[in-house]
């Protein structure tokens, strides 16, 4: 954690390939297009965490417990979460 910075910053008018880590608290109205962004601009590796809602089209990761994601959170790592549900 020493070297771990934290911005809030308006994930429209960034550029989200510098980020290794994305938490996004959206609304579902957004998800979608916040998604195709993020699979445009985010490198293999990236982890993306969202709060309450889930990502449409994308797969959530398996947590070990074969639920991925846990309750109303949701973890995604780039690229394996692309392609739909498990």
């Amino acid at each position: 954690w020493y070297n771990t910075d934290f911005y809030v910053r308006d994930l429209w008018n960034v550029k989200l390939r510098d980020y290794d880590v994305v938490a996004v608290y959206g609304l579902s109205p957004i998800m979608e297009r916040l998604g195709e962004k993020m699979k445009e601009e985010l490198r293999p590796g990236s982890i993306v965490v969202s709060n309450v809602f889930a990502i449409p089209g994308w797969r959530v990761c398996d947590d070990g417990g074969g639920k991925g994601g846990g309750k109303g959170v949701f973890l995604y790592r780039v690229p394996e979460c692309f392609g739909g549900k498990k």
